[in-house]
């Protein structure tokens, strides 16, 4: 029976891409009323550890990660391997993984890391080649479909990185945009939008910093006192 809620439940999670915890509880809800277990609600995180146990040879994973701008918990599915390009299903054509790459390269650069749909629609240094496969129509089923994934989400009119792309695409945006995207001191996961120190300008969480000005009063990294509002 436990087999069979873990089945069913990493579908959803798959099927998905990301999921708030309003969408777990709509899901196992169902589940646990189909197999008898009404305590499946809670012993969620329980549930996770234990399919995380059984995909991690398929280089796959759940995991819970906050984002900061939509202000909620997300479970995530991810796949862990680092080819980014082969992370995107096979289905999608060269001038598609190619414009996913570009898309990624004109974000991380932004203040706010996020993009105007005019500017997604336009994108410097495309290939002509790919430009023909890339119509307006096609651009947006594409940004869509990943939305529908969780890689982005859309707010504003601009388009800013999802819950998916924190976790499955977090060690890429690292490695190769360092200069823009790094990790959390506190929590060594990757930080993006959050809480600045005012006098070294380190990007920390802010529940991580939050926790850590408990017990300390300076930066975790120009130790200087921390004197940036948190509210």
């Amino acid at each position: 029976m436990r087999s069979e809620v873990k089945k069913k439940f990493l579908q959803a999670c798959m099927n998905h891409g990301s999921l708030s915890t309003e969408q777990i509880s709509e899901i196992l809800g169902p589940i646990s009323q189909s197999y008898d277990d009404l305590d499946l609600l809670g012993d969620v995180r329980n549930l996770v550890k234990e399919i995380n146990n059984d995909i991690k040879e398929f280089n796959q994973e759940l995991k819970f990660v906050k984002h900061p701008l939509l202000g909620k918990e997300f479970l995530v599915f991810g796949l862990t391997f680092e080819t980014p390009a082969s992370k995107l299903q096979h289905h999608y054509r060269e001038a598609d993984q190619l414009y996913f790459a570009k898309l990624l390269e004109s974000m991380v650069v932004q203040e706010d890391y996020g993009i105007s749909w005019v500017d997604m629609y336009n994108l410097p240094n495309l290939p002509d080649a790919a430009k023909k496969d890339l119509t307006k129509t096609r651009i947006h089923d594409l940004t869509t479909k990943w939305t529908q994934q969780g890689y982005f989400f859309e707010k504003d009119d601009k388009l800013f990185f999802g819950p998916r792309m924190l976790v499955e695409y977090a060690s890429h945006l690292k490695t190769h945009f360092s200069e823009y995207i790094k990790d959390c001191p506190l929590c060594k996961n990757v930080v993006l939008w959050d809480i600045k120190c005012d006098r070294c300008e380190i990007k920390v969480h802010k529940e991580c910093i939050r926790t850590y000005l408990k017990r300390k009063s300076n930066c975790p990294s120009c130790n200087e006192v921390w004197s940036t509002a948190l509210n």
